[in-house]
């Protein structure tokens, strides 16, 4: 029973580390995606308008929505009514 012990428990603490590792590394490479708000100063009520778009939080180039005439960088939403942080295209 000893030795059983002595052998489990160092292999046991080493699949956890791999285990761990694995899902760190999993969970840093996977791309959050999200719909694109654009900031509309001139909106009556809500400033930020949702578009059709999808966007990352991970950096590249900006991203961006064509209403058809003019093209607007695209924000993610805080709290429904304000634009925070800047979107990126999709990669």
């Amino acid at each position: 029973m000893k030795k059983m012990r002595k052998i489990a428990l160092p292999v046991a603490v080493l699949l956890l580390g791999a285990g761990s590792a694995y899902a760190t590394t999993a969970f840093k490479s996977s791309t959050t995606e999200m719909q694109g708000y654009r900031y509309d100063d001139l909106a009556p009520a809500e400033k930020c308008i949702l578009t059709e778009k999808r966007c990352t939080t991970d950096v590249g180039p900006v991203c961006t929505w064509n209403d058809g005439s003019v093209n607007h960088e695209l924000f993610q939403i805080n709290s429904g009514t304000s634009c925070v942080n800047q979107l990126f295209e999709i990669q």
